[in-house]
């Protein structure tokens, strides 16, 4: 049995009850019921019914659902090469982007947190466009030079 600390929490919120509350009447410490609710700890299944019981919820309610299937991947898109017409507004994440660039995505993540790099940044997530990187090459001096089918030339060593 996996706790759901969010769920846990969420459930207290609403009913309008603090941590030292659910605390006391559970029998449970509070820190404990706090790093419960941070997914920091699990419980005993005993400890699950007692929350349940006071918070008037059946158990299965503060579980995870670890039966469910994961998320099915995603799709592989086609990109087009930054320096072409359809790759000027395109939005590449950043580890499409570090194939014509002399980065891995990690360090665009953080070149692009400190704003050394132009990017956008639309509902939390990192991306840059085609001109992005034509920026950020010219101020590299490195060129993407895609090949004949827009790929970005091989970095393999020789």
């Amino acid at each position: 049995m996996t706790p759901n600390g969010t769920a846990i929490r969420a459930i207290r919120v609403v009913r309008r009850m603090s941590l030292r509350q659910l605390a006391r009447l559970t029998d449970l410490d509070r820190g404990h019921i706090s790093r419960l609710e941070r997914g920091l700890a699990g419980a005993s299944e005993a400890s699950l019914h007692r929350i349940a019981t006071v918070l008037e919820v059946p158990v299965a309610d503060l579980l995870r659902a670890d039966d469910e299937p994961p998320p099915p991947p995603r799709p592989e898109r086609d990109v087009p090469a930054p320096g072409t017409p359809d790759g000027e507004l395109f939005h590449y994440t950043p580890e499409e982007a570090a194939r014509w660039l002399p980065w891995s995505a990690r360090w665009l993540r953080r070149k692009a947190r400190l704003r050394e790099i132009p990017h956008n940044r639309g509902a939390g997530q990192i991306t840059l466009t085609g001109r992005d990187i034509q920026e950020i090459s010219t101020m590299t001096a490195v060129r993407p030079t895609p090949d004949e089918h827009g790929e970005p030339p091989d970095r393999s060593p020789a």
